[in-house]
């Protein structure tokens, strides 16, 4: 558990270190610790330290560890930044603050049946699929405008998200989203893993998801 706060500290101080050089105050960062395959155990550390932001990839792993953690310890925020299934939207909009991975109109209109869960905080942010690969979820370019358009008639969309190829250069792919944010006026950019959250904050990231930089390797 020591590893984990120490490994905790050393990030912090390499967004501390990236925000100055991209001149951005660092309180406009949220550190999203991933705590996918994680037992709760290994998370106490970070929340008895006082850390509130975290991240899941799976509603259902989520459901089997947070809800205590929650009722616990106060004013977490918890993520989902793994693919949301339809028959899922009413406990994932139960259970977290955010959601990063709204990606095609099924979702929206499900989301949409629910207008008592979505609370005044809760962030809703658009996957985008920068390279249109075929393995990962997440709107196309070429259908983003569309989709957008038509999510915000009855959304409140609060930014974009991003997970560049694994083998390229992730600083193209975050140039691109920032451009694609500032265009539809969305402050919030979801970007940036253990292996590039600091090129991702030069590039304006607001949330970053950072896991086995913090948590170790995973089993599994």
């Amino acid at each position: 558990m020591e590893e984990i706060i120490k490994n905790y500290n050393t990030v912090l101080e390499q967004i501390r270190i990236s925000a100055d050089e991209a001149d951005r105050n660092m309180d406009e960062i949220k550190l999203i610790i991933v705590t996918k395959k994680f037992d709760v155990e290994s998370i106490k550390p970070l929340l008895d330290i006082g850390h509130l932001y975290y991240g899941e990839n799976r509603v259902q792993e989520a459901k089997g560890k947070w809800p205590n953690l929650i009722n616990e310890y106060k004013n977490i925020e918890l993520n989902l930044i793994g693919p949301l299934q339809t028959n899922k939207t009413k406990i994932a909009l139960d259970l977290f603050s955010s959601i990063h991975t709204i990606d095609r109109k099924k979702l929206v209109d499900k989301i949409l049946e629910y207008p008592e869960k979505i609370k005044e905080n809760t962030e809703l942010f658009i996957q985008v699929n920068l390279a249109d690969e075929k393995q990962k979820t997440g709107i196309s370019i070429d259908n983003f405008d569309e989709f957008y358009n038509d999510a915000i008639k009855n959304l409140k969309i609060n930014g974009l998200m991003c997970l560049p190829p694994k083998d390229d250069d992730s600083s193209i792919y975050f140039a691109f989203l920032y451009q694609m944010a500032k265009k539809n006026n969305l402050k919030n950019l979801s970007m940036g893993m253990s292996s590039d959250f600091k090129e991702a904050i030069l590039f304006g990231a607001t949330h970053i998801r950072v896991g086995e930089a913090i948590m170790g390797d995973r089993v599994g």
